[in-house]
């Protein structure tokens, strides 16, 4: 697999580049350094001479509008598009729902997790290995849906923020939909919680 890593932070690059090369050492891994979000003729460029599967876009979320809105005005190829991004995952699939071939996953994803998003990816939402809902995950759902905070949650049920973002990846790649809200409804109509 051809993957090209694009991020403003030379250190998120190279790290991300060496982790992925340690995981899956068939893959070949280029980095491209961009000095502001927004995209230009160079990286379509880099992009065309490679011929590659995937470009994985590190952004933040001060700058996420910025470089979707780059990137729909680039003309690129087509292309499979992953944006890596620190939350507001409801408000990024609502820029995203309308691009085939993009997706996106929060940064607190695991490495593995990212890596099977690659393997797997095919378009907005990916085909992803069947996965199955821990207890914590359900217990989580409960919470959700009788209206607690990620806040109040993380307390009582004495989590980190990483472990329910975790359970929230679960949760929703189960039930194959963008977001938690999705998932309670699912799972109260598959009777997983109730009332």
């Amino acid at each position: 697999m051809k993957v090209l890593i694009v991020s403003m932070s030379t250190l998120f690059i190279e790290a991300l580049q060496i982790a992925i090369r340690d995981r899956r050492s068939t893959w070949q891994v280029d980095t491209y350094q961009i000095q502001a979000p927004i995209f230009n003729q160079t990286l379509l460029k880099k992009i065309k001479e490679r011929c590659l599967d995937i470009v994985v876009i590190e952004t933040t979320n001060q700058h996420f509008t910025m470089i979707i809105d780059s990137l729909k005005k680039l003309k690129s190829p087509e292309i499979d598009i992953m944006l890596l991004v620190d939350s507001r995952m409801g408000e990024v699939y609502h820029h995203l729902k309308d691009e085939e071939r993009w997706s996106s996953v929060t940064k607190n994803t695991s490495l593995e997790e990212f890596l099977i998003l690659l393997e797997s990816f095919k378009s907005n939402v990916p085909d992803v290995p069947d996965v199955s809902l821990k207890e914590m995950d359900k217990v989580i759902l409960k919470e959700l849906a009788i209206g607690h905070s990620f806040e109040f949650i993380q307390r009582s049920q004495e989590l980190s923020a990483e472990e329910i973002d975790q359970s929230l990846y679960r949760i929703n790649t189960y039930f194959k939909v963008p977001n938690y809200i999705e998932s309670i409804v699912k799972a109260f109509e598959q009777k997983i919680i109730t009332n």
